[in-house]
Parts: structure tokens; sequence; C-alpha cells
């Protein structure tokens, strides 16, 4: 009767190991929702590519190769980390004017036009026409700086959609880590939150990569994960829900209180 009785403790024991691993810690309730906040990059808008591109050719100035499948795991990140990941992997030493070199090919790149990720442009303006309808604020927070961010929304046609729009880049000054700022760390969702009057547990985010939803989670938010090619094989454990396709992003509706 004891190993019995350990036996089915053990079976137990699994069971509770795997759903507080592999299953969200709660659904959305989406009527409870006051904020809706997006990131932008592979979200929004479709630059991914670009920016591997463009590292690729700035690490080319130094005689560096560089893959999109050493590209793929660094998704997300900012440009100080991936530069750091990208000396770790290497086993190099590389100056920080690599990024001012990636940057300047993305401008280029970018000025050339970008693609918008039509479904979530078509879910975040529906969404901006009817906040005060539905009672809530959208964000929109981003790794990018604030130039890089504006242009983008101008072209997919989104720049007076957001109450507020962050750069993890320009707009932590108040926040110390001396590990960096930008995603995976959460200041950008908890600064959101600050900025917007909101209560982080009242707020849904909407990332594509790693990062992005780690920063969300440790933040206190529900997040909801959309990979894209490019992140598709990322962790994203700590997502709330991760939506395979865009035809099963949540009808606006459900956000009426």
């Amino acid at each position: 009767m004891y190993i019995s009785f350990i036996k089915s403790f053990k079976w137990i024991l699994i069971f509770l190991i795997f759903i507080t691993t592999y299953l969200p810690a709660a659904a959305v309730k989406y009527s409870n929702i006051e904020t809706i906040i997006f990131d932008c990059d592979g979200v929004l808008v479709d630059t991914e590519h670009l920016k591997f591109l463009s590292w690729q050719e700035a690490l080319a100035t130094q005689n560096i190769e560089f893959t999109i499948e050493e590209y793929m795991p660094l998704v997300g990140h900012s440009s100080i980390n991936i530069l750091k990941m990208i000396e770790q992997s290497k086993g190099l030493q590389l100056s920080n004017e690599i990024i001012d070199i990636k940057n300047a090919i993305y401008i280029e790149l970018q000025k050339q036009g970008v693609d918008p990720i039509q479904p979530m442009v078509d879910f975040a303006r529906s969404l901006s026409k009817n906040k005060q309808q539905l009672g809530i604020k959208l964000g929109l927070a981003s790794s990018a700086n604030q130039d890089e961010i504006l242009i983008n929304l101008k072209q997919i046609g989104l720049e007076n959609a957001f109450d507020l729009i962050i750069s993890g880049t320009d707009d932590l000054d108040d926040y110390t880590d001396a590990e960096g700022k930008n995603k995976p760390k959460p200041y950008i969702y908890i600064e959101s939150a600050k900025r917007l009057g909101t209560r982080p547990c009242s707020c849904l985010v909407f990332e594509d990569t790693q990062a992005g939803v780690s920063a969300a989670a440790d933040a206190g938010m529900y997040v909801i994960a959309v990979p894209n090619l490019f992140t598709i094989n990322q962790d994203f454990t700590k997502a709330t829900k991760v939506i395979p396709n865009y035809y099963d992003l949540p009808n606006i509706e459900v956000f009426q209180r």
C-alpha cells in the first residue's frame, strides 16, 4: 500500500511539474484589459530580414562572415546585446562602431520601404479607431530608437494610432542596470504602464520574440506571442498564449467592458 501511494504521488508530482512548466499561468480575460501594447519590429512591420542584412554587411567590413542561422537566435535583443552575443559566439572582440555601421546600412534599407504585417496592422488600426468605445489605451514599446520607430509607423500609416510610443534605446534614462536596460529586461514595459497610468496586471502585450515576451511577462503583464519565420523556434514558455497564425487574433469586441 505504501509503495502504491508513492507511485501515485510520483505521477501526481510529474503532472504538477508539467502543467506549471508548460501551461500558461493564467488565461487572458480580455474584458479586464485596460491597455494593449504592441512591439513594432516583427509584430507590425516585417523588418527582420533588413536587420539581418544590415548586421551581415556591417560585419563584412571587418571580414567577418555572418549567416542568417547565426542571426535568428539573436532576434529581439538590443543592438548592444546582439554585438556581445556575436563576440561570444565567434570568440572575437569588436568595436561598438559596428553598431553605427549597421544602423547606417539599416536606415538606407528602411528608406526603400518596409513591409507591413498586414493582419497585425489592421488589428492595431481597428483597436485605435474603437479605443474610446472599448475603454482602452494603446501603447507601442520597441527596443529601437524613436526615429526608427516613427519611420516604420509612418510607412504603415499608424503614426497617430497610439497613446504612447516608447523606445528602449531612448526613453529609459531613469533606470540603471549594468547588464543593460532594453529587452529582455522588463523596464520598457514597467515604464509604459507608469506613463499610461495603468496597472501592469491590466496590460496585454503582443510580442514576437523570446526577449520581448520575457520583458512583458517579468513586468507582470499578459503577453501573447505572435512568432514569425525568424522567431518560430524561440522559447515562449513565459507567454500567456501563443498564436500560431493571425487568424487566431481576438476579435476587438472581446475587450468591451
